[in-house]
């Protein structure tokens, strides 16, 4: 409990399931607003997974929104479907990238 934004992103690539992501390929740019937040960019390659801060011109995916729900979303506390609906997830290009991120990353424990 207690995670920050930085420390959800460099513990993605320990969390990563090689397995359910099989042959998918994706570049997710996060933009996270707030204390703590700043843009990482999550991709997706060869069964691998690795996280750089900073943005990509590149990617399939973007995904902005503000530390509070990320951090959440993180622990737990937060389900990722209803802060969409609800505008506190804004996702341009392709949502089914970030979708599929939702399966192929495991909780923190």
């Amino acid at each position: 409990m207690g995670y920050t934004c930085e420390e959800i992103f460099t513990e993605m690539p320990n969390q990563f399931d090689a397995e359910a992501a099989g042959d998918w390929e994706a570049k997710v740019q996060y933009k996270i607003d707030g204390e703590g937040g700043g843009e990482w960019v999550v991709t997706v390659s060869g069964g691998a997974c690795t996280v750089e801060a900073g943005s990509a011109d590149d990617a399939t995916a973007t995904l902005e929104t503000d530390a509070e729900t990320w951090v959440g979303i993180a622990e737990g506390t937060v389900e990722p479907t209803t802060a969409f609906m609800t505008g506190k997830i804004r996702i341009q290009g392709n949502m089914a990238d970030v979708m599929k991120s939702q399966k192929v990353f495991k909780k923190p424990e």
